[in-house]
């Protein structure tokens, strides 16, 4: 058996006053029928799936252009390893042709003679100016 429930005396009356529960609020009834789950709007879906696609379409144009410049990379280096090895070539061509011996032996083809006696002239500068 329950409990009785507590019981108030008020000095000011003499009343006993019985304590009962509050009062639930009404329960208000659900938009939607209990049997059936809410599912969203055709709109709802037509707007998810232009998103959703436009997405993956952005995410794969990303990634061929990631893929692209990687690609223009690599072109990229091996133009320059290209480059490096042709200037190293011109850098031992000039080296060559600016060799002392080589342009003794085009000096003499030419009909050159190294001369007897070499002087060298030294020029007085003058000591307070710009030497111009």
């Amino acid at each position: 058996m329950s409990a009785p429930a507590h019981s108030l005396t008020t000095p000011a009356s003499g009343r006993t006053r019985v304590r009962t529960p509050a009062a639930r609020p009404p329960i208000s009834p659900s938009p939607y029928p209990r049997g059936r789950a809410r599912r969203g709007t055709p709109a709802f879906w037509v707007l998810t799936a232009v998103i959703v696609t436009a997405l993956s379409v952005g995410i794969v144009s990303l990634s061929a252009l990631a893929v692209q410049a990687s690609f223009r990379s690599d072109d990229l280096s091996e133009q320059l390893a290209g480059s490096m090895q042709q200037q190293q070539v011109l850098r031992e061509n000039v080296a060559a042709a600016s060799a002392p011996s080589r342009i003794m032996r085009w000096a003499r083809h030419e009909g050159m003679v190294m001369p007897e006696r070499v002087v060298i002239l030294r020029v007085p500068t003058s000591g307070a100016g710009s030497g111009a």
